[in-house]
This record gives structure tokens, C-alpha cells and sequence, in this order.
């Protein structure tokens, strides 16, 4: 054809009609329109419209190219697929779930819809919010949900092509699962010497930390698709002997595996399995055929938080014919640890035809919008990536702020975080399921935990979060199961007592141990082994009876609640029933079940607690429900072994069809996807916010990825400094764009030695860094420093203000009467605590007489005294007594309760033994003999302490035997262990006038008394450290043995006397107390009086004698008692 023959045809088809030529301009306009780029050039709109009946909530009104792929318009290109980007909030996921409403609406079939999260998370969040927006509508109707995790759209696939070539069914296991077989793989090779492991490291092997990052590197290898054979090649290519360490490692692992007929996968090996078998097997390739030819919608959730594996699975669906949308934001990708990549993403939406840019955000507030777009402009350069712009509510006024706390300290940042929690419900009405608390690491969550429960808000922690054999309830049934096959120990039986399971209290736990020891003194039994006895059934029933006799009803109620739980589990093992059915009975013994329902129904803080609880035992049971299907035969402490090995946090299958009522602790990844009315991000610090960045460990996992993604040789060193900060700020970026009404930012800013520096991203995002240079103010977060201790809006709180403003004499009076007012009105509302009969130190002494005994049933209470206690008090001493610091309160309580035996009182109570039968005829070899085969009993401590021990003792008993031979022969009577007692007056006066009689009792040790009557006091000391001379010559002990001496008939006291056999000196050590004057006796006598009187009570002087022992918190002059009134 020449030119000119061309040219004669354009001219005739010019001419064959003026309609035709508009209709055409016309379709090429639209059709140009379509393909424009939408979003950066403000052409997205999106309007709501809440006059739909069949819908629930508002409907979505999209434009340009977005809504023609909403509604699937023909001339959308159905052979490419089409990227939705768009930051927090502009909705992505709305448009992905608009596309699937006009979809089923349309009359698709719902079997034809494969839509793809990163998470089972994710998927439920997403199929959630599904199944509202279609629960009205009847013409749906499915056999199965279209929305899963992408290991979920794995795993069936690969059950399919299993089931279609007749292969065992695969399983997927758990992180903790997995972790726990790579531990004892590397336990058994490190006690046999196996594996290709370099010497030096072979001491590490049986170390959780060195599993754990073998763990990561395999997974990281599984990713990529590194096997056994390619990792032990790259380890000898650059000489990584860690690597061809991990390569052999993986190989016999694999074996092991194979051998022991186990189909389960972790959730890497599962996308590499199912790929593998999808493409290269007849079978899995039949079933991408079969699915190909069902699947008509393609619809991918936070694609940039998939890995390669999980894009090149979600790319063998999304072919030519088949309508695919991917959407997500490469500044939310913070999952590269776990192998993601944004390359999937950032690949499908190259081609600017097919991609819609969603700029405005219809979740944030024009501050968390500007704060936003300052930590995009510090991350890497994205050509895809265009400024967020604020969005409005619906009576235009803006979206609530963004706010920043600094706190001095970190209890009063925690006391910031609960009154925020607490405002946003009381004040503005959010459910306590709309409100969350993000924080960048685990190890934060239990310190905030316990301060939003101490202030009434409820508390959801995430699952992930939580290791399932440290939750409390399931460690008791771990405790009950471990009863049935072994004897617990006396901590163990102490945590069973104070569990649930027994209900017991830590006075209650000390009120048995008190009642038991009596009756188990003498059978080489501590009081808690005796109960574990009993309420296993292991001890003789007479024994049994006799240990638990001084038991009351309480202390057997907790007896019978124990022993009906290990009696019920012990039936079922005993009948042959499989550990979960053991795991059942006792959980149905424990009569928890019902009463943890109860609570959990309630709500509240108690209701989220048991909501926790019973979550917790559901996981227990589908750990226990999963190795019996797996081995049958497995048996219980196999079962207990393996549930305390998983050291890892493991999320169980969430059954509950509501979301908990309760404010929800997580860490900032389990954040990710997820929306809610108000949000707090705690603790942003600059030493853990952003952290440090992740070097390659032991095993050099990061310079694995470089080298499997980016062909960078490991010799080759990388900084990864500006990688990993990137990846925090984008991990920041994510956590404060969450709320759609109110996030509130708290950091901890203090100096000293252990000073709290707020992270850098604080100043980021308020636009202080030198990079903020708006060329017109733009909105900035509202930022206050707190308190020491602020305030929080609680009922506790409040209560405790008025009440220290009613107490307080130098507040104003106007003031302490209207904080009175307010107590009454509480009061009268029945909050606790705001009735003044309800507060310590207010009330009325349930006593005011002396706290003395009746003396052998006399109608006058009668004060009994001691030498020793003398001397505690420092009585009549004129210098240091070499005792502790004098405290009636002590002396007081210490007459009250049992004296713990310990090893030096009972190596006293030996040498006094001994030093009594010297004086009845006992020889230095028999007493030897006797110390020889005592001490090894006596020892508290090893067994290798006995034999030095004995050595001292046999000398004190031969330095012993030589001075009291040494005194004999002088006519003196002798008499050993004589008790002495007798009345010494009466306590002076109290302000009643009341006086009670005092007895000083005490007994001896050893007497010596002359023809004349004059009678030596001598007291035995088995301690290695003696007094002065000075201190024994005012000993108080020693003057009430004279005094006592002065009022037995016919005698008077000469002198005292103090003897230490143990001091290691070449003779016995002695002191000498000189014989008292009638006078000096008569003032001893007037201090003994008063003594008495002071232990007497009912009030005791607070002395800070008690500081450093266990009574220090119950007086108000010890630092540890300082809040008893």
C-alpha cells in the first residue's frame, strides 16, 4: 500500500459519520481517565453513605480507577495485577474488603475468593470485620471462610496434594515446639560428641542461647530455601565453620525426623514444602490447576509483611485472568527478623497503571498526621511513597491529638500510663477494648500490667507474649500432675498451697506449717514434706492423722481441696487413661472451672484475670490434646517435661467469638495491622526505643541474608547501623499511628547515676531536630512533664487525698472539711475505704490491759522474765551488753513464737549435754565417742562441713573436761541444771494504778556452793566470740542469777560466772562477775521490776532494735514499718 492509498482510507473512515467519531473520543477519554495515577494528585475520594439497609455500618463510595476496581469494572486489566499503597489509616484494607463485598454481591462464588494475610492475627481482625458487614445480608452463603494467613492458604494446599497422593496428613508445629526439638537434638549431640561443630564451641551446645540463634539461622536458611547440603556448601565456601556446623546439625535433623515418621513442618519449611510440591510434582500441580480454575479474586492484606516464599505462593494464583489487588505500605514492613520483605510489594505496584496511592488517612489527627510524615522523611527514599494528609471527622472538626508525657521515673510514668487508660474511659465513654497499651518489648508488659490491675482497668495481655508454663494457674496443674508421680518438694508444696488449687494465703501456709511441726518434730520431716505426704497419700493413715491433728477447719479445708484434686488425677492414671484425660479429672477436681466462668463473665479486672486464666489452662489442654493424638502412649512426665521445656511464647487457638472487655498490653509488632480509639506507647526510651542494631550472633544470620538477597560476600563487612534504625523508626512510626482518637506518647526523663534519656523520636516527631524546617507551622503534639507521683483518676486515689487532707493539721480548716464532706458522700456510696471506721489506727485497741498469762490459774495475771531476756533489754547494764540492740517489741514477740532451730543452737545443746555428764561421771572418750556421732546430724549445710565442725567440737569438749577436772576437789556441792524461780516484786504503777507480780525464772547450768552457802553461778557459752571483761562484769544474765542465788534459802550468791569452751584459746576462756552488794542487788532488782514492765505491755516503745529482722515491717521506727500507725 503506498502512503497515498493510506492516506485515501484515513480520509474515508474521517467521513463515515460525526456519531461514531464522538462516541470513540468519548470511550478513549474514560478510558484514559481509568488509568491515571490516583492518590498523590488528590483524586481519590471516598464518601460515606449510611442509608444502606442490607449492610451494616456506613457504606464506601470510591472514585477514579480505585472504585472502578472496587466495583470490577470489564475495563479493568484483569492480566495484571493492581498495588493499593496508602499509609496508616487511608483504607487499604477497606478497599480490599469493598472489592470482596461487590464480588459476592455481584453473585461471585465465595469458593472463588483467596484472600491473604501475613498472620492468623491479621486474618482474624480481617474475617472479623467480614462477617459484620455480611451477617445482615441474606443472599450470603459460604461452606468456608475466603480470608487465611498465608500459612494457612499454605498448609491447605499442601494437605491437599497429601491427601490426593495418599500421604500422612502434614502437621505444623509450634515456635516453642520447634525450639524445644533443636534443644534436645543439640543436648543429645553434645553429650555423645557428635555433629561437625568446631571444639571451642562445643561447651555452649547444651545452652538455650545458642539454640536460639541456630534456631534463627535455620529459619532464616528455610526462607530462602537453603537446605542442609546448600548451607554446609556456603559454610566451606567462606570458611564459616559455623555454618557447615548448622548444615550438619540440619541434615540429621532432617533424618531424625524422617525416622521417627513426624509430618510436622515449622511455619518456613511449610511455604518451601508447598511451593516445592506445587511445582514439582504431578500431584501439586493438578491441585494449582484445579484452585486456578476456581479462583476468580485475588486479594492480598499488608503484603509488605510477606517473605519471598510467601509472594512467589500468592503469585502462583494471581495469573492472567484472574482480577488481584495487593495492598500495603513499605514504611509499615518491621518483620525483616522473621524473614519479611516489601520487595513483593514494591514489585507489584512498579508498573504506574496499575497502581492506586491512597494519601488520606481517615484514622489520624492532624498532630499524629504531621508526626507521621516527619518519620517518613527519615526513612530511606521510596518513589512510591507521598505525604499523608489529615482527614476530618463528620462535622469537620479535626481527629483528637497527639500527646507526649514525660515521666521522672518509672513508677510515675506507670502511674501515667493508668491515668491516661483511665480518663479515656470515664471521661470520654471508650470501652475498655477500644483503649491499648504498646510497648516496644515483652519484659515491659508485667510492670504496666500490674499497675493498670492495682488501679481497676481490666487486662488483656497478648498470648504471644507469655511463656504457658510460667502462667500461675497452669504451673499449679503442672504441680498436681507432678504430685501423682513423685514427692514434691517443700518450695513446690508451699506454691500448691498458696495456688488456687489450695487456696491458701501466706498466713494461712504459715498457720499449717506452725500446726504441723510439733508432730512431725522428731521424724527427720520438715512440716510442708509431711503435708505433701498426706495429701498425696503417701503417708500411713495414723501418721497422716497425728501430723495434721492441731489442723482447725480452715487449714483442712485446704487439705481436702489438694487431696481431692491429686485423689481424682491418681484414679485416672490408675485406670490407664491418656494425659489429657489425667489433665481433665484434675482440672474438674480443682472446681475452678465454673467459678473462673463467673468471673470472666463479669468483667473488670477480676474478669480479665480469669479470662487469662482460663485461656491459659485451654492452651494447656490443646498441648496435651495434640501429643496424645500424636503418641498415645506418651506418658505424664514425659507430658510435664515437654510443656516446662517450651521456653518460647505460644499463642493458642483463640475460640472466643467476642473480643475480651478489657485493655490489651502488647508489644509494638503484635501491633501491627490493628486499630483501636486510643492508644499508649510506654516506655520510649533511647536505649530501648530505637534498640541497638542485631548483629549477625554466633552463627552470622544477617550475613546469610545478605548473601542469599543481596549476593554480598560475608567477608565483606556491612554497617548495619543505619538499617537497623530505620527499621525501629519505622516500628515508632507504626505503634503512634494506631488510634483513631488519642495516642498519648510516655517516656522517662531523669538524671543521676542511672539517668532515663527519651528516645530520639520524641523529638522527631515534635518537629525539634534541625531536618524540621516546615516552611509553615504545621500541628504539633501537646507535651507536659508529670509529677514525682501524678494523680491518677481512680476511686483509690482520690479516697487517699481526701483522707491525707483530713488528717493533715496544717492544711487549711475550710479544706479538711470539704475533703471530709467528700469522704462522707463516699462513704455513703459505699466506696471502700472512705468510712473512718475502716482505717488503721483509728480504731480502738482490742486490748488495753498488760498482754501477760494467768500464773497456774490465779485471777491475777502474773509477768514472767528470764535472765536471758535481761539481757536482751540491756537491763541494768551501764555499757554495751554485746547483744543486739534493745527492743521490747522484739523481746515481747520472740516470747510469742516458736525459735527456729539452727545449727549453732543445736551444737549448744550438745556441749551442754556433755558438760552435764561430766558432772555425773561421763569420761573425755565416751564424750568424744558422742560428739563424733552427733555432729554429722547436726549439720545445716553440706555434708563436707561435718568434719570441720566435729574437729572444733571435740576441742571445745576436751578444753571442757580439763577445766572442770581442774575444779574439782574443793568441797564445793555441784549441781547441774537447777531451775531456779522466785517472785521479785511487782511492776510499778501504770497511769491506772494497776501492778502485777513478776517471776524471775531461769535455769542454770552449773553450781558450785561452799559449807557456808556461798554458791558460784557458772553459764556455759558455746558461742566462739566472748564478751569483755568490762561487759561481763555488768552482764544483766549474770545479775539475775544472783539475785535469784540471794532469794534461795540458806544460800547467798558469790559471784557469776562465764565459760567458753569454744573460744580457741589454749585453756577454756572464763569471765568473772564479782559478787553483787545487798544494795547492788536491790537497785538490779528495781530494774528488773521495770523491765518487766516494759514487755508487759499493751504499748511498746518503737526502737529501731528491730531493723534488719523479720519484725521490722510491723514497727513504725524501722524503715520497713514506717506505714503502721
Amino acid at each position: 500500500m503506498t502512503v497515498g492509498d493510506a492516506m485515501g482510507d484515513r480520509t474515508a473512515q474521517d467521513t463515515t459519520g460525526t456519531a461514531d467519531t464522538t462516541a470513540a473520543r468519548e470511550e478513549a477519554r474514560r478510558n484514559a481517565e481509568l488509568r491515571r495515577r490516583i492518590g498523590s494528585a488528590d483524586d481519590v475520594r471516598i464518601r460515606l453513605d449510611t442509608g444502606a439497609a442490607h449492610t451494616s455500618g456506613p457504606v464506601r463510595h470510591w472514585e477514579g480507577l480505585a472504585g472502578a476496581v472496587v466495583t470490577g469494572d470489564d475495563r479493568v486489566d484483569r492480566d495484571m495485577p493492581y498495588a493499593v499503597l496508602g499509609g496508616p489509616g487511608t483504607g487499604k484494607t477497606s478497599l480490599l474488603l469493598d472489592t470482596l463485598l461487590n464480588y459476592l454481591r455481584g453473585g461471585g462464588d465465595p469458593a472463588g475468593v483467596m484472600v491473604v494475610t501475613p498472620s492468623k492475627e491479621a486474618a482474624t481482625e480481617l474475617r472479623g470485620r467480614l462477617t459484620e458487614l455480611l451477617r445482615d445480608d441474606p443472599d450470603y452463603a459460604a461452606t468456608g471462610t475466603p480470608v487465611r494467613s498465608v500459612h494457612s492458604w499454605a498448609f491447605a494446599l499442601l494437605r491437599a496434594v497429601t491427601q490426593r497422593r495418599g500421604d500422612p496428613l502434614p502437621r505444623l508445629m509450634t515456635g516453642a515446639d520447634h525450639d524445644l526439638r533443636i534443644r534436645e537434638l543439640l543436648r543429645g549431640q553434645a553429650e555423645d560428641g557428635t555433629g561437625r561443630w568446631p571444639e571451642r564451641i562445643r561447651p555452649a551446645l547444651p545452652l538455650v542461647g545458642f539454640a536460639r540463634q541456630l534456631r534463627d539461622l535455620l529459619l532464616r536458611a528455610s526462607e530462602r530455601g537453603i537446605g542442609a547440603a546448600r548451607l554446609t556448601e556456603l559454610g566451606h565456601r567462606h570458611g564459616l565453620d559455623m555454618w557447615v556446623g548448622a548444615g550438619d546439625f540440619l541434615r540429621e535433623y532432617d533424618q531424625v525426623q524422617r525416622l521417627s515418621g513426624s509430618h510436622s513442618l515449622n511455619a518456613s519449611d511449610l511455604l518451601h514444602r508447598t511451593l516445592d510440591e506445587l511445582t514439582g510434582t504431578p500431584d501439586g500441580r493438578a491441585v494449582v490447576e484445579a484452585q486456578r480454575r476456581r479462583i476468580r479474586l485475588v486479594l492480598v492484606d499488608d503484603a509488605h509483611n510477606l517473605d519471598p516464599a510467601s509472594g512467589a505462593l500468592v503469585r502462583a494464583f494471581a495469573v492472567p485472568g484472574v482480577r488481584t489487588l495487593v495492598a500495603g505500605d513499605p514504611d509499615q514492613c518491621v518483620f525483616h527478623f522473621r524473614g519479611a520483605d516489601e520487595d513483593f510489594l514494591t514489585g507489584m505496584a512498579a508498573d504506574p497503571d496499575h497502581r492506586i496511592v491512597l494519601s488520606r488517612t481517615h484514622r489520624l489527627g492532624a498532630s499524629a498526621v504531621t508526626a507521621v510524615n516527619r518519620l517518613e522523611r527519615r526513612l530511606p527514599a521510596a518513589p512510591t511513597r507521598v505525604p499523608l494528609r489529615g482527614g476530618e471527622s463528620a462535622d469537620g472538626a479535626t481527629v483528637p491529638d497527639l500527646e507526649i508525657r514525660r515521666a521522672p521515673s518509672e513508677t510515675a510514668q506507670r502511674l501515667v500510663v493508668a491515668d491516661a487508660v483511665r480518663r479515656a474511659r470515664a471521661l470520654d465513654g471508650v470501652p475498655w477494648d477500644r483503649i491499648a497499651v504498646v510497648v516496644r518489648s515483652t519484659g515491659e508488659i508485667a510492670g504496666l500490667r500490674r499497675a493498670l490491675l492495682s488501679h481497676g482497668v481490666p487486662v488483656k495481655v497478648d498470648p504471644t507474649s507469655v511463656i504457658l508454663a510460667e502462667q500461675p494457674l497452669v504451673a499449679a496443674l503442672l504441680l498436681a500432675l507432678d504430685a501423682l508421680s513423685r514427692p514434691l518438694t517443700v518450695a513446690e508444696m508451699q506454691r500448691l498451697v498458696e495456688s488456687p488449687i489450695g487456696g491458701a494465703d501466706p498466713v494461712m501456709l504459715r498457720r499449717m506449717e506452725r500446726a504441723a511441726a510439733p508432730a512431725v518434730a522428731g521424724s527427720g520431716l520438715r512440716a510442708m514434706e509431711a503435708v505433701g505426704l498426706v495429701v498425696t497419700g503417701r503417708a500411713d493413715p495414723h501418721e497422716a492423722e497425728r501430723w495434721t491433728s492441731r489442723f482447725g477447719p480452715r487449714e483442712q479445708q485446704v487439705l481436702t481441696r489438694i487431696r481431692t484434686v491429686t485423689d481424682a488425677g491418681r484414679a485416672a492414671l490408675d485406670s490407664g487413661g491418656s494425659v489429657e484425660a489425667v489433665l481433665w479429672e484434675v482440672w474438674q477436681a480443682t472446681g475452678l472451672s465454673t467459678r473462673l466462668q463467673t468471673q470472666a463473665l463479669r468483667g473488670g479486672t477480676l474478669g480479665s484475670q480469669a479470662d487469662r486464666d482460663l485461656d491459659a489452662v485451654m492452651s494447656l489442654f490443646d498441648i496435651a490434646g495434640d501429643l496424645v493424638e500424636r503418641t498415645p502412649a506418651i506418658s505424664l512426665t514425659t507430658f510435664l517435661d515437654g510443656v516446662r521445656s517450651q521456653e518460647l511464647p505460644t499463642g493458642g487457638r483463640d475460640r472466643r467469638g467476642v473480643r475480651p472487655d478489657a485493655v490489651e498490653i502488647l508489644p509494638a509488632h503484635a501491633a501491627a495491622g490493628r486499630e483501636w480509639s486510643v492508644v499508649v506507647v510506654a516506655g520510649v526510651q533511647e536505649d530501648t526505643w530505637p534498640a541497638g542494631p542485631t548483629v549477625g550472633g554466633l552463627f552470622g544470620q544477617q550475613e546469610l541474608v545478605d548473601l542469599a538477597d543481596r549476593g554480598i560476600d560475608p567477608a565483606v563487612p556491612v554497617s548495619r547501623s543505619a538499617a537497623a534504625l530505620a527499621e525501629e523508626r519505622r516500628l515508632f512510626l507504626l505503634a503512634v499511628s494506631r488510634a483513631t482518637r488519642r495516642t498519648v506518647v510516655t517516656a522517662v526523663s531523669s538524671a543521676g547515676d542511672e539517668a532515663a534519656v527519651p528516645s530520639r523520636f520524641l523529638d522527631e516527631i515534635n518537629g525539634d531536630t534541625v531536618a524540621d524546617t516546615e516552611e509553615e507551622p504545621l500541628p504539633h503534639p501537646t507535651e507536659a512533664t508529670v509529677d514525682a507521683l501524678p494523680r491518677v483518676l481512680a476511686v483509690e486515689p482520690l479516697v487517699a487525698e481526701l483522707r491525707d487532707a483530713v488528717c493533715d493539721p496544717r492544711r487549711p480548716g475550710h479544706e479538711r472539711r470539704a475533703a471530709a464532706d467528700n469522704l462522707a458522700r463516699l462513704a455513703a456510696a459505699g466506696v471502700y475505704g472512705a468510712a473512718p471506721v475502716t482505717w488503721w489506727g483509728t480504731a480502738e485497741p482490742s486490748s488495753t490491759g498488760p498482754a501477760v498469762a494467768h500464773r497456774h490459774g490465779d485471777a491475777t495475771p502474773t509477768v514472767r522474765i528470764s535472765p536471758t531476756l535481761l539481757e536482751n533489754l540491756g537491763a541494768g547494764a551501764t555499757g554495751p551488753t554485746g547483744t543486739d540492740a534493745a527492743c521490747d517489741l522484739r523481746s515481747f514477740l520472740d516470747r510469742l513464737r516458736s525459735v527456729p532451730t539452727t545449727e549453732p543452737m543445736k551444737v549448744g545443746t550438745m556441749i551442754h549435754a556433755v558438760a552435764e555428764g561430766f558432772a555425773v561421771g561421763l569420761t573425755l572418750g565416751e564424750a568424744q565417742e558422742t560428739v563424733t556421732t552427733v555432729v554429722p546430724w547436726l549439720v545445716d549445710g553440706p555434708e563436707w562441713t561435718a568434719a570441720p565442725l566435729t574437729a572444733s567440737c571435740l576441742e571445745a569438749v576436751e578444753r571442757l573436761h580439763d577445766w572442770l577436772a581442774g575444779r574439782a576437789g574443793t568441797g564445793r556441792t555441784v549441781e547441774v541444771e537447777k531451775k531456779l524461780e522466785h517472785v521479785i516484786g511487782r511492776t510499778p504503777p501504770d497511769a491506772d494504778g494497776t501492778s502485777l507480780p513478776v517471776v524471775l525464772a531461769g535455769r542454770t547450768d552449773r553450781l558450785e556452793t561452799a559449807a557456808d552457802g556461798a554458791t558460784t553461778v557458772i553459764d556455759f557459752k558455746t558461742g566462739k566470740h566472748a564478751k569483755t571483761k568490762e561487759e561481763a562484769a555488768v552482764s544483766p544474765q549474770l545479775s539475775a542469777y544472783q539475785l535469784l542465788m540471794s532469794l534461795e534459802p540458806g544460800r547467798q550468791a558469790d559471784g557469776a560466772m562465764l565459760v567458753y569452751p569454744r573460744v580457741p584459746t589454749a585453756s577454756v576462756k572464763t569471765l568473772q562477775q564479782g559478787r553483787l552488794s545487798d544494795a547492788d542487788l536491790a537497785e538490779f532488782r528495781e530494774v528488773a521490776l521495770a523491765a518487766a514492765a516494759r514487755v508487759a505491755g499493751p504499748a511498746f516503745t518503737a526502737t529501731d532494735g528491730c531493723d534488719g529482722t523479720e519484725y521490722a515491717c510491723l514497727c513504725p521506727a524501722c524503715r520497713a514499718g514506717e506505714q503502721v500507725v
